[in-house]
Formats: structure tokens, sequence, C-alpha cells
């Protein structure tokens, strides 16, 4: 079988989550856990784990904990050969605070490895990249990056490209012209970033003008809304209920997501029944993620069949 390419952020997660309600300002006593993260990384380890080939273009330090994550992820089936290991860096990290509930209250993000990601670098896999089945990569790529891979994906007979957001701060990344990108992934937050409106229906007209295909915003615990082949048209697809005493950790959810997006796509189930039941596997997957410890369930999809409960979206 051949390949998903994931390009992108691999990194170090450490987790600290309350045990009452924060108080800005003071000590907050907390239970704390370290595992390994990144959006690319964690897309790949979902994917590696429902059994799909995955291959990682990612940067890490020549540390302690780069050598552990290239071993944990190794171990869970996914392909690390050709991970950039920098002299003299530390591996990016990612930590969480999270709030009682479980729910994100802060996050801090040392990405800079991800800078050394360029398009030169970009070109030396060009070859990976081109023989890939699909391509997906987050928006810690630079700018640059992001552009060539955009035009590689425009040419004729290159892979479907797949891009995930991952912060607000981050849409700034994407280049003007999106012709090439099969499918965008965001929240309504990093929608409105980048579209200047807080209404769905027309930020995501704008993305598409801009030349994506499919768009797929997630709206937390309350589901998602993706296209259709109408233009114009969106769906939405309410989340399967976790009950609040049941969630975790939130941290992995919108990647094991993203994750099940790209499966669907992979697999062809987007091409022979559209959208709607990828999305409800997507939604499965990210509920039964935020019941684990883990970023990453440790396991393989947990339901064989999914109910879509699908609606025409009013903004």
């Amino acid at each position: 079988m051949t390949a998903v390419v994931c390009l992108g952020g691999a990194n170090v997660d450490r987790k600290l989550r309350v045990a009452a309600p924060v108080r800005p300002g003071s000590s907050n006593p907390a239970t704390a856990c370290e595992t390994f993260g990144g959006v690319a990384r964690n897309v790949a380890e979902n994917l590696a784990r429902c059994g799909v080939p995955v291959q990682l273009l990612a940067a890490v330090g020549q540390d302690a904990a780069g050598r552990a994550l290239l071993d944990d992820a190794a171990q869970a089936g996914i392909d690390v050969q050709a991970v950039h290991a920098i002299g003299g860096a530390l591996t990016g990290s990612y930590t969480a605070v999270l709030d009682s509930d479980g729910d994100l209250y802060v996050a801090l993000a040392h990405m800079d490895l991800c800078e050394q990601l360029t398009p030169d670098w970009l070109a030396q896999h060009a070859d990976v990249c081109r023989g890939a089945a699909l391509v997906v990569a987050d928006l810690n790529l630079p700018a640059t990056t992001l552009a060539a891979l955009v035009t590689a994906a425009a040419e004729e007979g290159a892979p479907p490209l797949v891009l995930v957001a991952v912060s607000e701060a981050k849409m700034a990344r994407l280049p003007p012209r999106l012709h090439g990108v099969r499918l965008l992934v965001l929240n309504r937050g990093e929608l409105a970033a980048w579209a200047g409106t807080e209404a769905l229906a027309p930020g995501v007209a704008r993305l598409q003008a801009a030349g994506v295909r499919d768009v797929v915003v997630t709206l937390g615990a309350a589901g998602l809304c993706h296209t259709t082949a109408a233009a114009g048209a969106l769906v939405f697809l309410a989340a399967p209920v976790v009950p609040a005493e049941a969630v975790v950790d939130v941290t992995g959810a919108g990647d094991a997501l993203a994750a099940g997006l790209c499966h669907g796509l992979w697999s062809g189930a987007v091409a022979d029944h559209g959208w709607s039941p990828a999305c409800a596997r997507a939604l499965a997957r990210a509920a039964w993620t935020v019941q684990c410890a883990e970023t990453v369930a440790p396991d393989a999809w947990p339901f064989s069949s999914i109910s879509v409960f699908r609606f025409p979206l009013s903004d």
C-alpha cells in the first residue's frame, strides 16, 4: 500500500491538570504527565494505529527527547527514517495547562525547529511526497514551505494535499492561492482569524474562492460542519455525547479527528460515500480520544458502525 506522508510538528507534550479552578497569579496544585505530540506526528500515529502506512517528515533535536520521540513513533508503526535530527537544538515542546474539567486553559508552544523545514528541505523529499497516496501538512511549517507544497499539489498527477491548522496565529501562513488543496481542517476561531468574519458560511466560501476544494470546520463538543458538492452548502454533524465525568484530557482530539478525515480520503471512503460517514468516524475517534490520558488513543477505531446526524447548516 502507498504511504501517507505527514509533514510538520513533532514534539514533546507536557500536560498539567489543576485540581481546582485555576487561580491566575497564584500557585495551583496540579498533576502532570509527559507524552509525545505535534499535529503532524499525532495525525501520523493515529493513522498508523489504524494500519495505514505512514511516513513522518519533521525535525527534532539531537537530544534525549528527540531520540525518545523517534523510538516511540517507530514502535507505533511510523516510518521516521527521513526525520531531520538537528544538532545543538532542543526538540520542540507543547505545554498545556488543563482546568479541573480537562479543558484547555492555556498552552505554550515551543516549535522553533519547524522553521528549519524550508523549501530547500522540502525539495530534498520531493520524490517521497510525489509518490505518496496522500500528503498531510500542518501549519507549523513556514509560509514559504506551505506555498511550495500547495504549488506542487496543483500539478497534474500530484497526490491530494490536506492542510491542518494549528492555531489562530499561524493562519497567516496560508498562501493566498490555495488551488491544489484537497481539504483544509480548522476550527471556528482559526477560520475567523483568516476570513475576518465569525460567520461560517461566508468564511468557508472565501477559502473555496481561494482554491480549497473541501473544508471541515470543527466546533468542539458540538461537532463539525463540512462542505458538499453543492456550491456554498455546509452540512452540520453532531458529535457523540461524552459525559463531563468521562473527559480525561482534550489534548489531541482535533488531531484524531483530522486523522479520521485523512483515513477517509486514503481509503477511498470519501470518494465512494461523501464526507458525512468519514466525518462521523472522525468525530467518534475524537470522542474516544478525550476519554484517554494519552494524546493518541492507543488502539484502532473504536466503533464499527456510526450513526450520522446530518443537518443543513444555517449560519
